[in-house]
């Protein structure tokens, strides 16, 4: 953190970053932005934040060092990253997303009486065939080191409905809590059991001492953009992430 420009310190990504990227080099700085790099002989990480203005000069010197090299670079949408510094480095923009979060609990959604909380060992399998259905490009899999616990809601056969998980972050004076790996089965969408889900786990992580909750969403995602700002989540930065053709967000 004593890295960093003062002015970034307190921003609720870099304190929920903090443990990832504590092995980081400083590839560029200014007075109120900079680009940070994992670097590993299989999987570099490269990650800008802060002051749009800066990194518009800070970011082509960084990648054009590091060329070839990246996984992965999260870059502030509004910085423009010329085309010839994304060929010479081998990358290319592969999704923008953006970062919400919340330290309000969310108001009280229709549903909500459905949802329960889920074991992440005992429930695994159930999980796993809810988020095969209603999430099948999701990443996020119950058994992960940082995981708090599952939320979801049964069906009438005893198979889930929806699901949504609960990770642990470092956050500020108090852990955080990241809400990731919300899936719905399509037959049970339109009835309002992702705002439930949500709502049900936000409010809970708060309750037990959470600064703040925080998910991530695809930009393009209208219908859970306005559900998010429903529930009281406010977006904090808007990103776009860049890699190699063919490579997924890591």
């Amino acid at each position: 953190m004593e890295r960093l420009p003062p002015v970034l310190r307190a921003r609720r990504d870099v304190l929920d970053g903090r443990e990832r990227w504590a092995a980081a080099s400083v590839l560029a700085q200014d007075d109120a932005a900079v680009v940070l790099l994992v670097d590993s002989p299989a999987d570099d990480l490269l990650w800008a934040l802060g002051d749009v203005d800066q990194l518009e000069a800070l970011v082509p010197d960084a990648l054009a060092g590091h060329g070839g090299r990246l996984r992965w670079a999260t870059v502030p949408r509004a910085v423009d990253v010329p085309a010839q510094v994304l060929d010479a480095a081998g990358i290319r923009r592969q999704t923008s997303w953006d970062r919400f979060t919340t330290d309000a609990p969310p108001p009280r959604q229709p549903g909500e009486d459905a949802v329960v909380a889920l074991d992440p060992v005992r429930d695994a399998a159930a999980i796993n065939a809810c988020l095969d259905v209603g999430h099948p490009t999701t990443r996020d899999r119950p058994g992960a080191p940082d995981d708090v616990g599952w939320w979801g809601v049964p069906g009438d056969g005893g198979d889930l409905l929806g699901v949504l998980g609960v990770s642990t972050r470092p956050g500020g004076s108090a852990p955080s809590m990241h809400l990731h790996g919300l899936g719905v089965v399509p037959a049970a969408r339109g009835r309002g059991l992702g705002a439930a889900i949500t709502a049900t786990a936000a409010r809970r992580a708060l309750q037990d001492g959470a600064s703040w909750v925080s998910l991530g969403m695809y930009a393009d995602n209208v219908h859970a953009r306005r559900v998010y700002a429903a529930l009281g989540f406010r977006v904090d930065v808007e990103n776009a992430g860049y890699g190699p053709p063919g490579v997924t967000h890591p």
